[in-house]
């Protein structure tokens, strides 16, 4: 289905360097806009000329990754993935504030991050992906206070190779979500599957060799049989969509770049279903609508920018971070009128 609408809301340029982007609800009901770069942290809440940067913190290190949540009601936090720990961080007295650290690992490398209740307890656990310690690293939040959630180490589990991503996939009714990481093995990527359990970590399927090196994953419910799949954008421009049971590949797309650094799965403004949007180095937003089934996609939609990262918001506004140091935010809708 091709789009109705395609309309840049704001843009925002001058950050220092890849960006990583995120939404959620730190001050109010409306989404406020989350990006980290280099050595900052931003906070953009929302205003009549789109969005409004209130916030910048220098953070300890370098932000490798970022994760907003730990929290369904607002207020939300804001996770970042260092070169040896994780900070929360979080409004007080209306200020943006380190909360939370965990106990450094040092070279760990958390290079990317989710959030997703794992073991049942109602609340979001930070699973965090270790490059430097080839690892997972599963936190959860402890008795703290509402204004400042606390950290402990609920599992490690030592991958393969160095992680590269990680994503959760809900578990059929009444089970728990499954764990998909991917780690680099040579010149390719394997994917390790887990489950936790009362014992620890269950794992499930794997595969040790991809047809390339993952550069994104992500989650949704991409196809006509019921339940989530995996996709993952590789080095090699292409996109692969996996059901989870067996690690199947379903679909291959065609070529859309020279690789996809950045792959997000949910329900663009005003449509009902999920769409999956591929965002390459080459500026260039790619649409497959669910349920996909042709190797090629819907629509492309030109940002002119090195895309690095995309959130969705919870109004379907997708977020974009750019490899220059930009921000963007985009409405995207093959019904919104």
């Amino acid at each position: 289905m091709p789009l109705s609408v395609v309309e840049i809301v704001w843009f925002w340029e001058g950050l220092d360097g890849p960006v990583l982007v995120g939404w959620g609800n730190l001050t109010g009901e409306k989404p406020d806009l989350v990006a980290a770069a280099g050595q900052n942290l931003y906070l953009f809440n929302p205003s009549n000329a789109g969005y409004a940067l209130t916030q910048t913190v220098k953070v300890r290190s370098e932000a490798l990754s970022l994760a907003v949540g730990l929290s369904a009601a607002p207020p939300q936090f804001i996770v970042l993935g260092l070169e040896d720990r994780l900070v929360v961080y979080g409004l007080r007295q209306g200020v943006l504030t380190e909360l939370w650290e965990t106990e450094p690992e040092a070279g760990a490398r958390f290079v990317d991050l989710n959030l997703a209740d794992i073991d049942g307890d109602g609340r979001q656990e930070v699973i965090a992906a270790a490059a430097g310690r080839d690892a997972l690293y599963i936190y959860r939040q402890v008795e703290g206070t509402a204004a400042a959630p606390q950290l402990e180490i609920l599992a490690i589990r030592i991958l393969p190779g160095p992680a590269q991503k990680v994503t959760t996939v809900p578990g059929p009714a009444g089970s728990l979500p499954l764990i998909i990481a991917a780690y680099k093995n040579d010149s390719t990527s394997g994917l390790l599957t887990l489950t936790y359990t009362e014992r620890g970590l269950m794992e499930g399927p794997a595969l040790e060799s991809l047809p390339a090196q993952v550069t994104s994953m992500a989650a949704g419910d991409l196809r006509r049989e019921p339940g989530e799949e995996l996709a993952w954008g590789g080095a090699d421009g292409s996109v692969r969509i996996m059901e989870v049971s067996q690690l199947a590949t379903l679909l291959t797309t065609n070529n859309l770049g020279s690789s996809i650094p950045a792959l997000i799965a949910g329900r663009l403004a005003g449509e009902n279903t999920v769409t999956l949007v591929a965002g390459t180095p080459e500026g260039y937003l790619f649409g497959f609508p669910s349920p996909v089934e042709s190797s090629s996609p819907d629509w492309a939609v030109r940002v002119a920018r090195p895309v690095n990262s995309m959130s969705l918001s919870s109004e379907g506004l997708l977020g974009i971070g750019t490899a220059d140091g930009g921000l963007q935010v985009w409405l995207l809708s093959g019904t919104v009128k």
